[in-house]
């Protein structure tokens, strides 16, 4: 069977159809036969549990997508859901020695010991150079942080550099028993994120604003590889354009379910023009 042309391949993936899990009640009994082994049958006991994928789609923690192909069979499942960067000065990130330097200055600003403070900067300044001005300036915005937040009742507010708005591709995850023709010739998973994930999120960001889409790309534990890690983190950067968050000083909110995972961003406004590209790599041209 000869191998399908470019606009061939884009128009199948186009015919595919996105739909919220819990739009029709055929769903609850649908999903059960989808199959996913890998993450010890994690993502599959997700989508498949009414306690898991439907009930957070139910009540609105999370919004889950099935894809199905023009014949109804699901071929992949997403869920997205609200998230939030946190833009952070590099020069106010600390290495843990450097954290451990600012903690004490902050107790000696609370105790009012300026003598221990002007040691404490002879120290740091054989320490750190002239960054022992910056730890200074930390431990100082820190304490009058933590005085305004108990003046007004908000002890347990966090106060960031600024809160960035996102959404959090939170699940993606192929059907494992759905085998599409030899004659597309490309990854299933691939292309429905570009042809299907893409245009839903943009549509999404038509009616609110958000600068970026994140996710985790893998579960560092010793049941996933490094090495395997390495290959998923690599795969999400260059198929789907994703990158580190160091690049444009961000920091990602991360539960503690999430605490050993990988985080990677993409702009909004540049999703466009990835997919663009993308399918330009693969012209037939």
């Amino acid at each position: 069977m000869s191998i399908i042309n470019t606009a061939e391949k884009r128009n199948y993936f186009r015919e595919f159809k996105c739909e919220v899990l819990t739009s029709t009640p055929y769903n609850k009994e649908l999903v059960k036969s989808f199959v996913s082994k890998k993450a010890r049958n994690q993502l599959e006991l997700y989508i498949t549990s009414e306690d898991k994928a439907w009930a957070e789609d139910t009540e609105g923690e999370t919004r889950v997508y099935l894809i199905k192909d023009k014949s109804g069979r699901i071929a992949l499942f997403f869920s997205i859901k609200c998230g939030l960067l946190i833009g952070e000065n590099l020069k106010y990130r600390l290495t843990e020695d450097e954290r451990q330097f600012v903690d004490i200055l902050i107790e000696a600003k609370k105790e009012g010991n300026e003598k221990a403070r002007e040691n404490y900067y002879d120290a740091g300044l054989s320490l750190y150079g002239e960054r022992v001005d910056v730890l200074f300036e930390i431990a100082d915005k820190r304490v009058e942080s933590k005085m305004e937040a108990k003046a007004t009742g908000q002890v347990e507010n966090w106060k960031v550099e600024k809160c960035v708005s996102a959404i959090e591709l939170r699940h993606f995850c192929k059907n494992e028993s759905y085998q599409i023709p030899e004659k597309v010739g490309i990854p299933l998973g691939f292309w429905l994120f570009w042809e299907q994930i893409v245009p839903t999120i943009l549509d999404i960001t038509k009616r609110v604003g958000c600068k970026y889409i994140y996710l985790f790309a893998a579960d560092r534990t010793e049941e996933f590889e490094v090495s395997d890690m390495k290959k998923l983190v690599r795969y999400y950067k260059n198929a789907f354009k994703f990158y580190e968050c160091d690049e444009d000083d961000l920091i990602i909110v991360k539960p503690e379910y999430d605490e050993y995972c990988y985080g990677l961003i993409q702009e909004v406004s540049k999703l466009e023009k990835n997919r663009d590209a993308v399918w330009h790599e693969f012209s037939d041209v």
